[in-house]
């Protein structure tokens, strides 16, 4: 009897310890992160962020003075404390003790600042920056980034944001990736251009690599962050759609996850990767967008624009089965509308439908599209659109990534760019016009110019009417096309890799997706 016992002690002993290691060992090991909405980073510059491919690797390297919680709450790794007064229309932030970038130098009180103040040098029209007090005297002092705006104070280990008007939401807007915080030794402080070969991370991991097809990730400590446990180390590996979809079996090995977006599959692949493999959906609160130059010979006549975008949406349905959507406004938020109601305001007569139709079988449209993008369904849906048109079909410019590709559309190289962003439900209002802030994407510049649009989004006062009439006049411009709400998704191979993803927030960090024991 004593030895069945001490043979089953032995057994559980033995078990507990194998058990322990199986854990470790998912613990410890590396983790692969596939990208495929994009290819790799083009800067790991802040200010550039806010381009796509440039995200993901800024949420793993950087800290921002706010972030916003899986249950949409405002929390901070780097301030002990942070109020909004709207009597006095004053921010206050108290900065953590001990905080550290990665190479041992301390992250201070004006470190902080220092990166508000870069966004306010950089882009002093973006929502909440405009109304610092005191930027445009600093602006016209040409001191650079030598000195704060009067609004920008710091006093030890505090920071003082005042500002000369009501704003909405103020908090929101410096959980951004864009308000990074970097070293300030790292800026040229005349310029506000970056000067270090390799910024040293302020954030949760730390970059161990620079080859931009394959970014490794260290975490930089071993606590949990948000409560979770979290891989040590995550690489970033870059495919494009339909490289992954030829080969999802030997993509979706052991500890990998593949991030994409629906708008680049087609239904079959979708079909398949959710009956066979583990997928998770983030809500529709995307729009994707075709983009038409009006300062192209093709595209000056609003009418026109507006002829060419129904075709489009009407042959990405028939080839995507994706519902075709022209509000700006996804169904999760209040001043949704659907193509239905877009047409009741506004809709081509038959005379300007055939004054379109002929103009576009005589336009050569000047087109491209970058290395990734080739073969996708964006390019699909295009090319049917000129058939579809019986436009002649002219040679497309093939561009090293989309940095380049947005650098000549706003140039009016080409005529077409495609893109995508979304809204947060939690201020709606100062996501609208932050995109549309003049200067703050190079695909938008010939958007934001219009100053009919500037003129609507000043309007916005957060009712559902000031929303429709920013939501008519793009649909009713035709520069800035809506054509269907996709969703990002997450694969991987089984449930015991894939995490529950947090829905509160707009996209999970990288991080969020893995389960870790």
């Amino acid at each position: 009897m004593r030895k069945v016992v001490l043979a089953f002690f032995v057994f559980l002993v033995v078990g507990g310890i194998l058990i322990t290691q199986l854990k470790n060992q998912k613990q410890s090991s590396s983790f692969t992160y596939v990208i495929t909405e994009t290819s790799g980073p083009t800067s790991f510059d802040p200010l550039e962020a806010d381009n796509t491919s440039n995200l993901p690797p800024a949420r793993m390297i950087y800290a921002t003075p706010l972030e916003a919680s899986d249950e949409s709450q405002l929390t901070s790794r780097v301030l002990s404390s942070f109020t909004y007064n709207t009597k006095t229309k004053l921010l206050e932030w108290t900065v953590k003790d001990g905080l550290q970038f990665e190479d041992g130098a301390p992250i201070t009180a004006d470190e902080i600042a220092f990166a508000v103040a870069r966004m306010a040098f950089s882009r002093p029209k973006f929502p909440v920056i405009k109304s610092i007090a005191g930027l445009n005297q600093w602006l016209e002092t040409k001191n650079g980034l030598k000195t704060y705006p009067a609004g920008l104070r710091i006093e030890g280990n505090k920071i003082f944001i005042s500002f000369d008007e009501e704003v909405d939401h103020p908090m929101f807007r410096f959980c951004l990736e864009l308000f990074s915080i970097i070293p300030k030794r790292c800026v040229d402080l005349n310029n506000g251009k970056i000067n270090c070969d390799k910024i040293p991370a302020s954030g949760h991991y730390r970059l161990e690599n620079t080859n931009t097809n394959e970014l490794v990730f260290v975490k930089r400590n071993d606590s949990k962050i948000g409560g979770l446990n979290t891989p040590k180390k995550i690489t970033f590996k870059y495919l494009s759609p339909e490289s992954f979809a030829s080969q999802v079996d030997a993509v979706l090995g052991d500890n990998v996850v593949v991030a994409g977006n629906e708008l680049q599959y087609s239904v079959e692949t979708i079909k398949m990767l959710t009956a066979q493999k583990s997928l998770k959906h983030l809500p529709a609160s995307r729009f994707a967008t075709i983009q038409l130059n009006q300062n192209t010979e093709a595209f000056k006549d609003k009418n026109c624009r507006l002829y060419f975008a129904n075709i489009f949406r009407q042959v990405n349905y028939e080839i995507t089965n994706q519902p075709i959507e022209s509000s700006i406004f996804t169904k999760v938020l209040l001043a949704y509308e659907s193509l239905s109601d877009m047409n009741n305001t506004y809709s081509l007569t038959e005379k300007e439908i055939e004054k379109c139709k002929k103009h576009f079988q005589e336009s050569k449209i000047k087109w491209g599209y970058s290395e990734s993008e080739k073969g996708g369904l964006f390019f699909q849906v295009l090319t049917k659109t000129f058939e579809r048109l019986n436009a002649p079909i002219t040679t497309p410019i093939v561009f090293k990534n989309r940095a380049d590709h947005s650098s000549a559309y706003a140039a009016a190289t080409v005529d077409i760019f495609n893109a995508g962003s979304g809204f947060w439900a939690l201020d709606p209002s100062g996501d609208l016009k932050m995109l549309f802030t003049p200067k703050l994407h190079k695909a938008l510049e010939p958007i934001t110019e219009d100053k009919n649009l500037q003129d609507l989004l000043a309007k916005i006062d957060g009712s559902k009417e000031s929303f429709a009439k920013v939501n008519r006049y793009l649909f009713q411009d035709a520069k800035f096309n809506i054509y269907t709400h996709p969703r990002r998704f997450f694969v991987a191979k089984d449930r015991e890799t894939l995490a529950e993803l947090p829905f509160a927030v707009t996209s999970p960090a990288p991080w969020q997706v893995f389960k870790v024991q």
